[in-house]
């Protein structure tokens, strides 16, 4: 699990990569149904917030979990399946709301978004081949809500 660390760093690194990028072209960029640039829409500022405060959390679940899990292993013990479950959790978690953080402002760019001069295009791709990778696979979030729920899961790494 610590290994798939860094696919999560990955998708949130691409997610804070976009949202910066949509605030630099917001100040110059408008789009074809509008000539008012992008800063000045509250659809525009209202999906940046967003995006912002989806990835700033999923970046703090994931420093919280796998931080905790980190300090087990240190400390020479065996990390319980409450801590393994928050660690996946957090991993699994980041990496699906970074695509979320991302299609917000790909969206919110218009049509800016679509053109490969401006890297909103590439995140967006980049994104979702990254949500691709093992490390999310939707199965985690079963395999956790079972520890929650008292039982045991059956799959490697338990």
């Amino acid at each position: 699990m610590i290994l798939w660390t860094t696919s999560a760093a990955n998708a949130l690194g691409i997610a804070r990569g976009a949202i910066d990028n949509l605030a630099g072209i917001a100040a110059t960029e408008a789009s074809t149904m509008s000539t008012n640039l992008l800063r000045d829409r509250p659809m525009v500022q209202t999906r940046l917030g967003e995006a912002d405060a989806i990835v700033s959390a999923a970046r703090a679940y994931v420093i919280d979990a796998v931080g905790r899990l980190w300090n087990t292993l240190c400390a020479r013990k065996t990390p319980s399946d409450q801590e393994i479950a928050q660690g996946r959790l957090a991993i699994v978690h980041a990496m699906h709301e970074s695509v979320r953080a991302v299609d917000k402002v790909f969206h919110a760019a218009g049509t800016n978004a679509v053109y490969t001069r401006v890297p909103l295009e590439r995140a967006f791709r980049d994104v979702h081949v990254a949500v691709q990778h093992a490390a999310s696979l939707p199965s985690y979030f079963e395999s956790a809500g079972k520890v929650l729920l008292g039982l045991q899961p059956d799959e490697p790494g338990w």
